[in-house]
């Protein structure tokens, strides 16, 4: 009898969902991942929660393993259709996402992108807007500063705009269209 992966339970799902939304409440702020799924990478147990039947996905530089497809059993969307993208975050943006309606905001896509880390490095941001007291500073390393420029002219049009969450390979962190990004240092 075959043994399934942690993240496909149902308990562990809502752990991980509880997790992601303290992180999109409270933008800056990291959760580990790590600690709820054992073997098992941020990316995957993320996907693992948020994607079912009914939502579609994007791959756009094939981070998924070919074994994950049939277990999340979404719909496979080009970038620009897609509810939830999946992008190496050291790649610039090369297309563009829904964003949404004024009717229906809430249609926009969801980008999810794969850093080296989520928690330290030479590319420096300060945030601030809901969920934040006064400002956050945030390090993170293997971000193309493109997705920041992008995101903002995305965003530029709010409730329009994006979604962003980014994760390395134990830890996740979101930034919701609401919060302003002001670059403090960046090095790649």
């Amino acid at each position: 009898m075959k043994k399934i992966e942690a993240i496909w339970l149902p308990d562990v799902q809502q752990q991980v969902f509880r997790a992601l939304m303290e992180v999109m409440s409270r933008p800056g702020k990291t959760a580990h991942l790590a600690e709820l799924v054992d073997d098992c990478s941020a990316l995957r147990a993320l996907l693992a929660t948020l994607i079912d039947g009914e939502v579609s996905l994007a791959d756009r530089d094939q981070l998924l393993d070919s074994s994950d497809w049939p277990l999340l059993q979404c719909q496979q969307r080009d970038v620009e259709s897609a509810a939830y993208v999946v992008c190496a975050g050291e790649r610039a943006p090369d297309f563009e996402p829904k964003l949404g309606t004024l009717a229906s905001p809430e249609h926009a896509t969801t980008l999810i992108l794969k850093l080296k880390s989520v928690q330290a490095g030479k590319q420096q941001c300060t945030l601030s807007g809901p969920g934040i007291n006064g400002t956050q500073k945030i390090a993170v390393s293997g971000l193309n500063r493109a997705w920041l420029e992008q995101r903002q002219q995305w965003n530029s049009a709010f409730p329009l705009g994006v979604d962003i969450i980014v994760v390395d390979d134990t830890h996740v962190m979101a930034l919701p269209r609401t919060t302003q990004i002001e670059v403090t240092s960046w090095d790649m």
